[in-house]
């Protein structure tokens, strides 16, 4: 028999759930309130009323056990009647209030009222819903009179609506097990390592532990991850989260999961994206006066969640979009909520590990255990750095001072000293434009903490009209800077810096393992992370996972004589000789597009390098389309741009790109569509003062703050760009490294495996030779194929 303990109010809210979105801040705000609320009124209750009275109650239903409980806030006796009281806290209007707006509140003293009657065998009952008005304690009662045999009848009505959603839950765990334990491989054969790859992630989950896997490309990583971890899955609600840093890779996941539905898995699969590419407005403003689909939202979820779940397995981004508008919900929050009930959760990075964004209910609760794939993980190391930084802007808090005397209660106080502090701080910046302290300005915090308390008690007023939309953001970024403030220790600085004629003051996070070691250790089943390029594996290790877990690299699958890789060392691309390449360059492109007509790549280390090169290489070279990468693309120009590779051109085209950007990885072009890369520069990240903070800090934790700030890091877009010519087992392409670096020792220390056929040629001519005597041997393979 299956037994699950849950709350009265959980049912309430489950079969009767009303009230609109609200964010976090404004619930816990409200929460607070609530509980000053219920102190104040059973304040006054007399010596014989009774508070917080435990009722305990348990139903039975074929094979399910529910044990439901609660706390009914007062039994009180007035005018010799007993009454079971509901206290709720309010903002609202009562004029716009009656005993039927919030059913969820009276179905929960109704539920109180019936366990209650029933523990003391009455016949009848008076129930008291008491809504007290937080501004001014005014208060507002409603009353009624019930038998026993009404109250049974809805009790008995409301748990049998329940209980069908366990069922129904309760049925499809079942059949998930079942058909996991009868789930084939989908493939009849595995690629070479991909069986040795999920037995590595199945045996980590097992002793739920840290896993590294450095797989090629080709392996088959996402069916590999997948299939290994259901296969681990052996108990009710456990969860799959794959995890992913761009949009690209969800299509590929979603596919996978197709897959194994079509081979017998029985599973439902959330992909939860960002809140903006789902909103259904043309400006998201999640305002429930606002928006219609965040107005009343919980009124109407609970039957969004039970259409989806009977009709669909893949609730990808177009599903909750669809059963969206067909409720009325936001589909972005129906992502979340339905979510509890799905199977595998494919998701970024920051629902799981960053502090303000993460999942609570998943990784802060324990009635989950969540398994955790890591895809791309190499590009975690910057992403868990940025989840645990906040920065505050001087022009933001002047921007709001500009209207805060319209607000109520007014924080122009609260501005005024925090901008204050703001041109104190701007005064050390006179002769410097950076400057790093060891500890947080607590000045500063405990302005700021004012400050977002009077923020909260303006959103919480629903009576207060202003612009909202326009406070939200600012409301979120003080609010963040709080919370990330209490995670600060040795590995974080507070920086105050000048920004485009602007003062910041930010507390940036120099290492964040111990955050995402911890949420692996104290909340999951294990974490395994993956991807193409994880050199050298100790970087990765200690700024991921404190240096702990297991690692593994696996053998490509790809013939090494597929990729022509040569280096051209005898030029320099540092900032200081980066004019004198540029001659260099355009003869090395020559050979590469005269050699064969296709799709080539550059790539370079920053934008002002790319554009120094782009007039005299276009001008140069003829009859060859030249495409650029811009600063700001929009994901339509984005997408534009990759089915340029995908169409035939006329002639060939040179793309120009900018290393470890959006077109540096996770973008497959497959054959034909790309035939090479030049690859200039080793792709270090630009010095800066941040970038020199975190080198010394660095140096004095790992003794090696240079590699760990800026060549291990450009290593890995180097290996990503290289990554992109062969995709499969059929590619062949060309890959051109050009530095003087790159033949280093140290560099071809840190090299993948599969790079210790480097050559090295400088010669102009002989470098056009060898790319035509590559292509034509693979014309004669071809042929004699």
């Amino acid at each position: 028999m299956k037994e699950l303990n849950v709350s009265v109010k959980e049912i309430a809210e489950f079969v009767f759930g009303s009230g609109s979105i609200t964010n976090d801040r404004i619930l816990k705000t409200r929460a607070l309130e609530g509980q000053e609320i219920h102190t104040y009124w059973q304040g006054q209750y007399l010596d014989t009323d009774q508070k917080e009275v435990v009722v305990k109650s348990t139903f039975f239903d074929e094979d399910i056990k529910l044990n439901i409980g609660g706390r009914i806030d007062g039994v009180i006796i007035r005018d010799k009647k007993l009454y079971i009281e509901e206290i709720k806290s309010t903002h609202a209007d009562f004029d716009l209030l009656d005993i039927r707006t919030y059913p969820a509140h009276l179905a929960q003293l109704k539920l109180y009222a019936f366990m209650y009657l029933r523990d003391n065998n009455l016949k009848s009952i008076d129930i008291l819903l008491t809504y007290i008005n937080v501004e001014d304690r005014k208060v507002l009662k409603f009353e009624k009179h019930l038998t026993k045999s009404k109250l049974k009848e809805y009790y008995d009505k409301t748990i049998f609506k329940y209980i069908k959603w366990i069922k129904t839950l309760s049925n499809h765990e079942n059949e998930r097990l079942k058909s996991i334990e009868g789930l084939n491989f989908p493939f009849p054969r595995y690629r070479l390592n991909q069986r040795e790859m999920m037995a590595y992630i199945y045996k980590n989950i097992l002793r739920k532990g840290k896993l590294y896997v450095e797989a090629p490309t080709g392996i088959g990583k996402t069916i590999a991850s997948i299939f290994a971890s259901l296969k681990a899955v052996n108990k009710p609600r456990q969860k799959v989260f794959y995890l992913t840093a761009k949009n690209d890779g969800k299509k590929v996941v979603l596919d996978t999961v197709k897959l194994l539905e079509e081979n017998g898995l029985i599973a439902k699969t959330c992909e939860v994206s960002a809140k903006d590419s789902m909103c259904f407005l043309k400006e998201r403003d999640c305002d429930p006066e606002v928006c219609k689909y965040a107005n009343g939202y919980y009124k109407r979820v609970y039957k969004a969640i039970f259409d989806i779940f009977e009709n669909e397995s893949l609730f990808t981004q177009d599903v909750f979009r669809k059963y969206g508008r067909k409720h009325r919900v936001c589909p972005f929050e129906l992502s979340l909520d339905t979510s509890n009930f799905c199977d595998i959760i494919l998701c970024d990075y920051n629902y799981v590990f960053d502090p303000l964004v993460k999942l609570i209910r998943y990784f802060e609760d324990d009635a989950y255990d969540p398994i955790i794939l890591c895809d791309e993980a190499h590009n975690l190391v910057s992403r868990s750095r940025s989840m645990y930084s906040a920065s505050l802007l001087n022009s933001d808090f002047l921007r709001v001072k500009e209207t805060s005397r319209y607000l109520k209660p007014n924080p122009t106080r609260e501005l005024n000293q925090i901008i204050d502090i703001f041109e104190e701080v701007s005064i050390e910046l006179i002769e410097v434009d950076f400057i790093k302290k060891d500890e947080i300005n607590e000045y500063l915090l405990k302005s700021l903490r004012k400050l977002l308390s009077k923020l909260d008690q303006i959103f919480a007023d629903d009576k207060i009209k202003f612009d909202k939309k326009s406070l939200r953001e600012f409301y979120f970024n003080v609010s963040r800077f709080i919370k990330i403030s209490e995670y600060y220790n040795d590995e974080f600085v507070f920086l105050i810096e000048n920004v485009e004629n602007d003062v910041q003051i930010s507390i940036r996070c120099l290492n964040a393992s111990e955050f995402i070691s911890r949420t692996i250790d104290e909340h999951s089943e294990g974490c395994t992370f993956f991807s193409a390029t994880l050199d050298p594996i100790f970087y990765y290790k200690n700024l991921l996972t404190k240096n702990q877990g297991d690692d593994i690299s696996l053998v490509s699958s790809f013939k090494q004589s597929n990729l022509l890789l040569l280096a051209v060392d005898e030029i320099s691309t540092r900032y200081k000789d980066r004019e004198n390449s540029i001659d260099k360059i355009i003869d090395v492109t020559k050979s590469i597009v005269t050699s064969k007509k296709g799709n080539y790549i550059i790539f370079f280390p920053s934008y002002a390098y790319m554009n120094m090169v782009k007039n005299k290489l276009t001008e140069s070279i003829v009859n060859v389309s030249f495409i650029t990468q811009r600063r700001e693309m929009f994901t339509s120009e984005r997408k534009s741009m990759i089915n340029l590779f995908k169409e035939d051109s006329e002639t060939t085209q040179v793309f120009m790109f900018v290393m470890g950007g959006i077109f540096g990885e996770s973008i497959d072009l497959i054959g034909e569509q790309l035939s090479g890369v030049l690859v200039v520069g080793v792709g270090l990240p630009a010095l800066s003062p941040f970038n020199n903070v975190l080198r010394s800090h660095y140096d004095l934790t790992f003794n090696n703050g240079f590699d760990f700030t800026y060549t291990y890091p450009g290593l890995n877009k180097v290996i990503q760009a290289v990554g992109r010519v062969i995709r499969t087992e059929t590619d062949r392409g060309v890959a051109i490294l050009f530095d003087d670096r790159f033949t280093t020792r140290k560099y071809l220390s840190l090299y993948p495996k599969a790079w210790n056929h480097l050559e090295v040629c400088n010669d102009v001519e002989e470098l056009k030779n060898m790319i035509t005597d590559f292509w034509k041997a693979g014309d004669v393979e071809n042929e004699s194929s």
